[in-house]
């Protein structure tokens, strides 16, 4: 481990410590973030709640990786139980446990940045080169044809027959061996997530990393003046919990689009009273194909294969894209429908099981679907009570939305009979097998709503989002709060809506367009 990065048993032993910039967040917002400013011989300190993990730990032993690395052991929700968010809790962030796909933020919804948010700063034209410069560094590349893992050559081979377009996904990985364990971390380091890239580059030009630290409250003084309280979680590592604050000029926020709005929220930071609201998921679902040969989806490259075809599919730039999950034994338990000894039985034959993933680009009615913000009291969706306050989070679907997911679970369907599916299931609740396209149709007559077909999403986003208007949105264009000058939000937080793909390139690329704008100035 570098000198640079302490643990709760190492952290010095001080009430308060100083620094020109405290960066809350390890993950893709603040890693790039910490780079460019100690590239500036600023001194920078990275708070991370979750703890410090490299290759050694990743023994790919899920009961002992999840509960460390992921929120609430992968069991973070809405509060009514019926979304449920893969969030990475550790050193790098999710990037630590995503699975690697790498692609564009497309033109159109840069465009409608623009015409709708007045951010002429983020044109695909000005973004280009952001987009290349980060795509260099994480060594991004498009999948070989030979590599593709049977599990993904079911969009590919379903599409041609189907005369739509499937094609080889990109991701950021160097001689990946195929294991299909990403979502654990990366035992090979061939995964180039923000633990080997950008944090490694911060930690060269000298900055300071407190793991196990979880930022409670901003004092904000004035622009040059910040103070953020932050408590060393030690009785997770066996000792006493401690408080500290980091005395600094600026505060970078990048702690995800579930925990920067609920951070800002207890610091008082939220005039215009937009923070925590236009949440946005990309919310997920799933069809499962059993084959009559062996596919074992549990191994190879995940999502090394994509369908987009319907990505703009009402012409207003909304729709849904088909992806190949990294289907580790972990998620199928937590997702696979059914009950009883016959999803036992039908587990049992995971082997032969191929699975896509619909993914929805959400907030086609251009209104706030969700929010994150703090409750107390009786909570009307989940029946629970707290006089203290606690983190909620809520979202439905809009009905275009809705229609979207369930268009795009008939494509998937299609997909996976025309790819040599035998039975194709849903994630409805009521357990489906259907043996035939023709049968299709019959999942619109499936009850739907919270908790009847199961979604999930690894993409949060939108709760501080980005625009000109101080009225309509949390930052400006470098990213720094209307209200509040040297409070930055540097995460998925700022994505003025969703993008339509994976959001790690977008996020990276926006960031560091900020920084070229002239953000963070001392």
């Amino acid at each position: 481990m570098d000198k640079q990065i302490f643990k709760p048993e190492t952290i010095p032993d001080a009430k308060s410590v100083d620094f020109d910039i405290c960066i809350v967040g390890s993950g893709c917002g603040g890693s790039i973030t910490a780079d460019r400013l100690s590239q500036k011989g600023h001194s920078v300190i990275i708070l991370e709640e979750g703890p410090y993990m490299d290759k050694t730990d990743f023994n790919q032993d899920a009961s002992k990786l999840v509960p460390k690395m992921y929120r609430r052991s992968a069991g973070l929700a809405t509060d009514d139980m019926s979304i449920r968010f893969l969030s990475g809790r550790v050193y790098g962030g999710t990037s630590t446990i995503n699975w690697m796909t790498c692609l564009r933020t497309p033109d159109f919804v840069l465009e409608q940045w623009v015409k709708e948010f007045g951010l002429e700063e983020f044109s695909p034209s000005a973004m280009k080169k952001h987009f290349e410069t980060v795509e260099k560094r994480l060594s991004v590349h498009k999948i070989n044809d030979e590599d593709h893992s049977p599990n993904n050559r079911i969009i590919l081979d379903g599409c041609r027959k189907l005369g739509i377009h499937g094609e080889a996904s990109s991701n950021n990985s160097i001689d990946c061996v195929g294991c299909g364990a990403c979502g654990l971390g990366c035992y090979y380091d061939a995964k180039q997530d923000m633990r080997l890239t950008y944090l490694k580059d911060a930690l060269d030009n000298g900055i300071t990393v407190y793991t196990g630290t979880s930022a409670n409250k901003i004092d904000y003084i004035n622009k040059n003046q910040q103070i953020v309280n932050a408590t060393i979680l030690g009785s997770e590592y066996g000792l006493s919990n401690r408080e500290i604050s980091i005395n600094c000029k600026r505060v970078i926020l990048a702690a995800s689009a579930l925990y920067t709005p609920l951070l800002l929220q207890n610091s008082g930071l939220t005039k215009g009273g937009v923070v925590g609201k236009y949440l946005t998921i990309h919310p997920v679902t799933a069809a499962t194909g059993a084959f009559d040969q062996i596919i074992d989806p549990t191994y190879g490259i995940p999502q090394s294969t994509f369908a987009e075809e319907y990505l703009d599919y009402d012409g207003n730039g909304y729709g849904w894209w088909l992806e190949v999950p990294d289907l580790e034994p972990f998620l199928i338990g937590i997702n696979y429908a059914g009950i009883g000894s016959q999803r036992r039985e039908d587990i049992k034959n995971m082997r032969n099981f191929g699975t896509i993933i619909i993914i929805v680009r959400d907030g086609a009615n251009k209104k706030s679907n969700g929010e994150v913000r703090w409750r107390r009291g009786i909570n009307f969706q989940n029946g629970h009570i707290s006089w203290k306050k606690i983190p909620s989070i809520r979202y439905r679907l809009c009905k275009q939305d809705k229609n979207h997911l369930l268009k795009g679970l008939e494509n998937a369907m299609e997909v996976l009979f025309a790819s040599g599916a035998i039975e194709v299931g849903t994630g409805y609740t009521q357990r489906l097998a259907l043996t035939s396209p023709d049968q299709i149709p019959s999942i619109r007559k499936q009850k739907f709503g919270p908790n009847r077909l199961f979604m999930f999403s690894a993409h949060p986003m939108g709760t501080a989002r980005m625009g000109k208007d101080s009225g309509s949105s949390v930052v400006n264009e470098k990213m720094e709060m209307h209200h509040y000058p040297g409070v930055y939000v540097m995460d998925g937080s700022t994505l003025p809506t969703a993008p339509g793909v994976n959001p790690m390139i977008t996020i990276l690329s926006m960031v560091s367009r900020a920084h070229e704008l002239g953000s963070i100035d001392l």
